[in-house]
């Protein structure tokens, strides 16, 4: 995850930090896929793992909210992770997309597209804790979209 750098509020990161990265990716490329790890609140093996690691501290990943000093103890959190990535994928939709090009985005279970796709069965409801694993998901479906 990018740094904040001289941000002060998510809102800011977003803007000046995030949303510059992704446009610079899709200027280049057909398609982008935007995949987050999802954290399943039950029968995960990941959620063990996760409590040991320590929980760091919760904060409020709002538009005003103000980024954290530390963010590597902010980003131990998985609440803290799942509403920012909540977040980013809400400013990421709200982007003016060329024609031509397509964006993916998943948002905890849900899945996202620019331009709305009617059927995104191939991808949605993934139950993937890990964006390695969903991205081989994303993958798969790119290919069958007619993606190399």
């Amino acid at each position: 995850m990018f740094k904040p750098g001289g941000s002060s509020t998510f809102q800011e990161y977003s803007t000046a930090v995030f949303i510059p990265y992704i446009e610079s990716q899709l200027e280049y490329r057909s398609r982008l896929d935007l995949v987050w790890d999802c954290y399943l609140k039950s029968g995960s093996l990941k959620a063990t793992v996760r409590c040991n690691h320590g929980n760091g501290i919760r904060r409020r990943g709002t538009a005003s909210g103000p980024v954290p000093s530390n963010w590597q103890n902010f980003l131990r959190n998985s609440d803290n992770k799942e509403e920012l990535y909540s977040f980013l994928s809400e400013q990421v939709m709200q982007m003016v997309v060329k024609e031509s090009k397509q964006l993916v985005v998943t948002d905890k279970k849900r899945v996202l597209t620019v331009p709305p796709r009617k059927d995104t069965a191939n991808l949605a409801h993934c139950n993937h804790e890990e964006a390695n694993t969903r991205m081989m998901v994303h993958a798969a479906d790119a290919l069958e979209c007619g993606h190399r």
